[in-house]
């Protein structure tokens, strides 16, 4: 059976920096018309940065959206026309102060996939040499070290809730611990 959904008209409706909104008008496998709203979204990375005695990098930031400080590992939006790698590495520096001399493609995470097309890029960084953090003009964060042991503790205590955080140490866990 044919799944794939017929787009047949589509409104913007909201224009931002980092998002719109449209809705579009769809033909669905079974004849029948519905609606989709849709937020368009830039892409992003995300970093699991790892040291050699199997610390990672996390950070406390807060999150206007939930009104808390969320545990999260380094990430941010690609720049127009850039690529994900280059916006890791940059966004690791950005935020961190450490640069990266190994890079690695875990994946991608959709972080929901019912109403945005939202794509995060995740890597892993290795080799750490620390340089100097130089945060955006709106970016206020705490960056910490913890051994990945206590990250996976904390995901399963509920500190932290961050759906790329969680991804990405799945990403790494079964890449290459699980082997």
């Amino acid at each position: 059976m044919d799944k794939e959904e017929k787009k047949i008209s589509s409104e913007e409706i909201y224009h931002g920096k980092i998002l719109n909104l449209v809705v579009d008008k769809v033909l669905l496998p079974n004849g029948h018309m519905s609606t989709r709203e849709v937020v368009r979204h830039c892409k992003a990375s995300a970093i699991l940065a790892i040291d050699d005695n199997d610390n990672i990098i996390l950070e406390d930031q807060f999150r206007y959206p939930y009104n808390e400080i969320i545990k999260e590992v380094p990430a941010g939006k690609c720049d127009e026309g850039e690529a994900p790698i280059d916006t890791a590495r940059r966004e690791l520096e950005e935020e961190t102060g450490y640069q990266a001399k190994n890079l690695i493609e875990l994946g991608v995470y959709y972080p929901s996939v019912a109403y945005t097309d939202e794509i995060i890029y995740l890597f892993l960084a290795k080799d750490l040499a620390k340089v100097k953090q130089h945060l955006d003009e709106d970016e206020a964060l705490d960056y910490y070290k913890v051994p990945i042991s206590t990250a996976i503790e904390m995901v399963k205590n509920g500190q932290i809730k961050d759906g790329k955080t969680i991804a990405i140490l799945c990403q790494y866990l079964i890449k290459y611990k699980n082997r």
